[in-house]
């Protein structure tokens, strides 16, 4: 219930022109993560949209992407830079958000496999893959510590693994599955 949310929205878009998307979300459990169980869209399209390293991005209210395009740039430059990429290696984005290491990273490997537990950055980095021509990723909504752990017991492996986990960080076992 969000009374007086058409004033509201008003007197927002009133003081901030530049807005594009308003979203409502609301969290039926209370953690330190924002992850709504439920969104609506108030205003504009539900997604806002940014430019890194030549290639176009939607986000939505409950994916993840870098806050700081300026040095996100100046990190996956030099990720990609020091992974050597031929264009015939298999590359792993694990924890990738809207895809955006993977992405960035597609255009210099040969495939790039992604993974990320988020179905809502999921979508967007499926999304993303689309709207910018990139056909040599697939996305996967998983864990990101299970995921590998299978493609090692399973005998698969890739040449590079960029990883940015959550604040909690990476486990070890997923550190163990790399290895």
């Amino acid at each position: 219930i969000f009374p007086k949310r058409n004033i509201f929205i008003s007197k927002l878009l009133e003081k901030h022109p530049e807005i594009t998307t308003i979203v409502h979300g609301v969290s039926s459990i209370s953690t330190e993560l924002v992850q709504p169980s439920h969104e609506t869209v108030l205003f504009g399209k539900g997604y806002i949209g940014d430019k890194l390293l030549g290639l176009t991005f939607r986000i939505t209210a409950s994916s993840f992407y870098q806050i700081n395009p300026v040095q996100t740039e100046k990190l996956y430059t030099k990720a990609v830079s020091l992974a050597k990429l031929t264009g015939k290696e298999t590359v792993l984005d694990a924890y990738c958000g809207v895809g955006t290491i993977g992405l960035c990273a597609a255009k210099k490997a040969g495939q790039v496999i992604s993974v990320e537990s988020n179905g809502a950055a999921v979508k967007n980095a499926i999304s993303n893959a689309k709207i910018n021509g990139i056909k040599n990723t697939r996305f996967y909504k998983a864990d990101a510590t299970s995921f590998i752990e299978e493609m090692a017991t399973s005998g698969e492996h890739c040449d590079v693994i960029f990883m940015d986990p959550p604040r909690a960080g990476s486990t070890p076992e997923f550190i163990r599955a790399a290895a």
